[in-house]
């Protein structure tokens, strides 16, 4: 099974895996159109990276990282902001979303990006003003695998592959975010040699040094 380097023309069939991943998800329930634009942001700037792995002419898994310019910088604000358009659209198809806690949690950044659209002005994606240096890690930030595949050993070539890639911009930290109720999850990223890091409302934090 090789691994692929993802390009515009897979971005559909990659959101359709996701979306099977992670049915339930807010992402999911936003729409293709929404998940396509996030993944995406993966292909636009050089500290970003993204792959797949086709079985039978179908996205069996996928994986995206992401290099940290400063101390601050968010995938999560990057991918929302990149996607912002598409999500509006999503939550006018399904207002009900808008009560959807990840929603709540985003209203303030959601209202300055309407401001954004009828001033023009740029909104920051976060940070200190003050940057004491560069971070030294590799965020992954997406990995799935499609249920149907879930087993085959494409997690696992999934995961190595971001640990070969990790090295190519000479990092030697891997982190990543992921909800403290996911022991599936969890438990497959202990297997493949991550630690939990630290505790954060509702998430853990894991790493691993490579």
């Amino acid at each position: 099974m090789p691994v692929s380097d993802t390009q515009v023309r897979h971005l559909h069939d990659m959101a359709v895996c996701h979306m099977a991943c992670f049915p339930k998800s807010l992402s999911s329930r936003l729409g293709i159109g929404y998940v396509t634009k996030t993944l995406e942001w993966f292909l636009v700037s050089p500290n970003r990276f993204l792959y797949h792995i086709n079985v039978d002419d179908n996205v069996a898994g996928y994986c995206g990282g992401f290099v940290p310019q400063k101390f601050g910088d968010g995938s999560s604000s990057g991918m929302l902001q990149y996607a912002f358009n598409q999500a509006i659209a999503g939550l006018v198809l399904h207002p009900w979303l808008l009560l959807h806690p990840e929603v709540r949690q985003q209203y303030k950044f959601l209202w300055l990006n309407v401001k954004r659209k009828f001033t023009g002005k740029l909104i920051p994606l976060g940070g200190p003003t003050a940057d004491p240096g560069k971070p030294s890690h590799v965020g992954l930030v997406v990995i799935g695998v499609h249920p149907q595949y879930r087993g085959s050993g494409v997690a696992r070539l999934l995961a190595d592959e971001f640990d070969k890639r990790a090295l190519t911009f000479d990092r030697h930290e891997l982190v990543l975010s992921v909800k403290s109720n996911n022991h599936r999850a969890i438990n497959a990223y202990k297997k493949f040699g991550w630690k939990i890091l630290k505790e954060q409302q509702k998430t853990f934090v894991m790493h691993k040094m490579i």
